[in-house]
């Protein structure tokens, strides 16, 4: 707990706090007016992704927030308090979460630009057609989600009770900071969660780089650690087999987090993908000054402290250096604020994530012809009751955040095989059934809360079993198994009836996209003209990313990332080297092995920690900044229309639930108009181009290159006009 010497500083901090964040939800229901007024973006476009117009800054300030939350500041210190420079583990892990994040980026990012993927559940959706899959997908991101949140409601709750010396269990102080944060969503939606995230990446990322400087000037940095003078011996020596098994699991069930709505509405808010580039790389870059910190200040915080038993060794460290007084006492005041802010900075990411999903795939398809503002508004009262949900949760879990995470990263963790067989399926020929991915992942799901809970959590010393990881490996053998019977019972062929279908819609007759995997049940077949007039095939969307660098799409590259990040597990026999057991440290003649202070297997963890980090750099480094439209090929050889990415107006025009994009839609049928034009004369003549031919290339070259442009679709014609 903070003294009451040291609140006056926080008395005024956190209101102050408070004040910025109420300044930056104002300008974001300022910034939505203006969206919706100049009709760049619908309410639901402009309330959920921000009008998709966040800038390097807002997009990197945004991420940042989301990702190091409140467990960052205050979690890894107190797990590395009580278990040592174990806790390099979040340091390797983080290198996975980037990992997934930009290697699904590009392509999820692409499929939106040319589909209009609102939701994070969009790409699902559409790539499988399904509602069996779809709903499934949902369950996996509400439920994390809610139970992220529900983490942060603990988290913030054991804060400030702490930061005020308030009872532990009084609750009503995090109801009214839940509330102020559901407030602060409804007026500005996205754009005041990433404003206020901005804000908050500011003062976390202050007080990660001063704090270790103080601390190592004031009190005590890692130099200053004697391994026979440390009050906790047992952290410098290896660690045990299961310690390490454990840290292997745990550094890759966070390569999920790219399936996590609310990093997912990141991805589609960015204006383009130079901001997302500057979001990959301060990802990649924040983890040497966030969860080595971290660290940093629980291991250093067991000399501090003695090694004594305290409920938030973190506070009780900055109370410490609070103590020296002057820029030291600054420096922990604003620290214990950054704790608030970086736990809110998640949950408020949170609350609109879980908004956005439980209004757009579940409320909005029971009332389709809503409008945009009426489900806005229904949103917000599905905010009041997601939060409702999660106080619940969050105040009468009594086992603490880290227990919340043990079950919410392996959830999350199942939903992985979806996304990554609709992204990067070859062909028709080996697409899966949805239903295979559907059943894989609802076996697998109750697979990980069966041995979670009867046995993970029951248990006091366990096998170290990842329940996500295994959860993982068991979904894609029911997958495969699934799959296997189904073509070995089954015909893979195509029916008649699919084959005349696709052929109504070549010639414009079908009422909408052909299904991949026809045969099935009416109520099985989801709504699918919003996202366009032809089907998501995997063929399409590995022919949108033609010329385009992306990693995970090299196998190599794959490989060579999971295996630097496995190196970072220490691979050493454990318990080494052993304790005199009559005085409980080590022999002198057998001292650890240490490299400035702290022992040899955790220096090897961050030295080793430099080579993803570099392959993720150049990777980013090497990212394209736009995705190229290469007019003189154009002109020349023509393009797919189905690969014509949307206007910023295009993508926000939405009016109902399901209708037909008509303005993309005439754009896209007017290309291919033009481009059997060309084909025609080039039939009919083998002498140079006539001056129609080249008009018509003129035209569609001038139609494609729209997409860098606000058109409405009066404006084509003006478009049109110029170019012929």
């Amino acid at each position: 707990m903070v003294s009451e010497e040291h609140q006056t500083g926080l008395l005024i901090a956190v209101p102050v706090y408070f004040v910025l964040l109420t300044g930056c939800a104002y300008w974001a229901h300022r910034r939505m007016e203006r969206m919706e007024h100049e009709k760049i973006a619908d309410t639901l476009s402009a309330h959920y992704l921000g009008g998709r117009e966040f800038g390097p800054l807002m997009t990197a300030g945004t991420i940042f927030a989301s990702l190091f939350s409140g467990y960052t500041v205050i979690g890894v210190p107190n797990e590395a308090y009580n278990t040592g420079w174990a806790a390099l583990r979040w340091m390797s892990t983080i290198w996975a979460i980037v990992f997934g994040y930009f290697g699904t980026g590009l392509r999820l990012r692409k499929a939106s630009n040319i589909r209009n993927h609102q939701s994070p559940v969009d790409f699902i959706t559409d790539r499988f057609q399904s509602q069996f899959l779809r709903y499934t997908i949902v369950f996996l991101q509400v439920v994390p989600t809610i139970i992220y949140l529900a983490a942060q409601v603990n988290a913030i709750k054991g804060t400030f009770n702490s930061m005020f010396n308030l009872s532990p269990d009084s609750a009503y102080p995090v109801v009214i900071i839940m509330g102020i944060i559901l407030v602060f969503e409804w007026v500005g939606g996205l754009s005041s969660v990433a404003l206020t995230d901005c804000v908050q990446a500011v003062i976390m990322t202050f007080s990660f780089i001063a704090i270790p400087c103080v601390l190592a000037s004031k009190l005590y940095g890692w130099k200053d650690l004697d391994p026979f003078e440390y009050p906790r011996p047992e952290f410098y020596q290896t660690p045990s087999r299961e310690t390490q098994w454990d840290f292997w699991q745990f550094s890759f069930i966070n390569f999920s987090f790219f399936t996590l709505p609310h990093l997912m509405q990141r991805t589609y808010a960015a204006t383009d993908l130079t901001s997302l580039k500057v979001g990959y790389a301060v990802m990649a870059i924040a983890n040497w000054f966030t969860m080595l910190t971290g660290v940093f200040i629980g291991t250093v915080g067991v000399m501090i402290l003695d090694g004594a038993t305290v409920a938030s060794p973190f506070t009780s460290i900055m109370e410490a250096m609070m103590d020296e007084g002057g820029f030291s006492k600054a420096v922990g005041i604003i620290a214990v604020t950054a704790s608030l802010a970086a736990i809110m900075s998640t949950a408020d990411s949170l609350v609109i994530a879980i908004s956005q999903l439980i209004t757009v795939e579940i409320v909005y398809p029971m009332r389709p012809k809503t409008s945009p503002k009426e489900i806005a508004w229904i949103g917000r009262a599905v905010s009041l009751v997601g939060v409702t949900a999660a106080l619940i949760i969050g105040i009468f879990w009594k086992s603490g955040v880290g227990d919340m995470s043990n079950i919410q990263f392996p959830i999350s963790m199942q939903a992985v095989p979806a996304f990554i067989i609709g992204m990067y399926g070859w062909s028709d020929r080996t697409d899966v059934h949805p239903w295979s991915v559907a059943s894989g992942a609802i076996a697998s799901t109750i697979y990980v809360l069966a041995i979670y809970f009867s046995y993970l959590k029951r248990e006091n010393e366990p096998m170290p079993i990842n329940a996500g990881i295994t959860g993982f490996a068991l979904q894609i053998g029911c997958i495969a198994l699934v799959e296997t019977g189904r073509r070995l019972l089954g015909s893979s062929k195509r029916s008649k009836a699919q084959v005349n279908e696709d052929k109504k819609e070549n010639d414009g007759e079908s009422s909408g996209p052909s299904l991949h995997f026809p045969n099935r049940p009416q109520w099985d077949v989801p709504k699918l003209s919003r996202f366009g007039d032809h089907a998501l095939s995997p063929q399409l969307i590995w022919k949108s990313m033609e010329g385009v660098n992306e990693p995970l799409a090299n196998l190599w590259w794959a490989f060579l990332m999971f295996f630097s990040i496995s190196m970072l597990t220490p691979g050493v026999p454990e318990y080494e080297p052993p304790l005199d057991p009559n005085s409980g440290s080590f022999y002198s003649f057998a001292p650890p092995a240490t490299v400035n202070g702290i022992p040899w297997w955790a220096f090897k963890i961050i030295l080793s920690g430099i080579v993803p980090f570099a392959i993720l750099i150049v990777a980013t480094k090497n990212m394209p900044n736009k995705f190229a439209v290469d007019a003189e090929t154009i002109e020349k050889e023509g393009i797919d229309p189905d690969l014509v990415e949307l206007t910023l107006r295009e993508k926000g025009r939405r009016t109902s639930y399901d209708e037909r994009n008509i303005s993309v839609s005439r754009r896209r049928s007017t290309i291919s108009k033009a481009m059997d034009e060309v084909r025609m004369a080039a039939e009919h003549t083998k002498l140079e181009e006539d001056s129609e031919t080249m008009r018509s290339r003129r035209r569609i070259s001038a139609l494609v290159m729209a997409n860098n442009l606000a058109l409405d679709h009066e404006d084509l014609g003006d478009i049109l006009e110029e170019a012929i």
